[in-house]
């Protein structure tokens, strides 16, 4: 049996709502009281890349110190615009970040992006890793359903 390329959307769609139901369910309604962590911010211009009829924008990479012993949390912000004729999803859940042959996942507790948005509008929100503070640079993975579709170099900025 092929499938068409509608079908593929939905099977894509469907996946992504499920990762976005696992993450949610997964996640920590707890808010950390602890202000005095401080965070240096990354402002580097990334390039756009479309995916899917999907234009894909990196913005800021923040870095603040993790509660766990020699763990930064970064955050990236994204947004992304859908050129497509039908409603597409994208979650965080659909990026990883390689560094140094090793392969690190969103962070499931933290606050991370992911819906199904119409066609000519815009997502925006933030992906969170949990990164080892060696971790200086790397490249984020869109690959969704495991197949890499775009990347792009970035820097970890230090948690000051």
């Amino acid at each position: 049996m092929r499938c068409t390329r509608q079908m593929k959307k939905g099977i894509i769609a469907a996946a992504a709502v499920c990762m976005l139901v696992f993450v949610g369910a997964c996640g920590n309604d707890s808010t950390t009281k602890d202000t005095d962590k401080k965070a240096e911010t990354a402002v580097t211009e990334h390039v756009t890349k479309t995916v899917n009829n999907i234009d894909m924008k990196i913005g800021t990479i923040k870095t603040t110190e993790s509660t766990t012993k020699n763990k930064n949390m970064v955050s990236i912000d994204m947004s992304f615009l859908n050129n497509d004729s039908s409603d597409v999803g994208v979650g965080a859940a659909d990026f990883k970040i390689k560094s140094d042959g090793k392969t690190y996942e969103v962070y499931p507790q933290g606050n991370n992006f992911g819906d199904m948005f119409k066609p000519n509008a815009k997502l925006e929100g933030k992906a969170y890793f949990e990164l080892p503070t060696s971790v200086k640079k790397g490249t984020l993975v869109y690959a969704p359903m495991d197949k890499e579709q775009a990347s792009w170099s970035i820097v970890i900025p230090a948690a000051k």
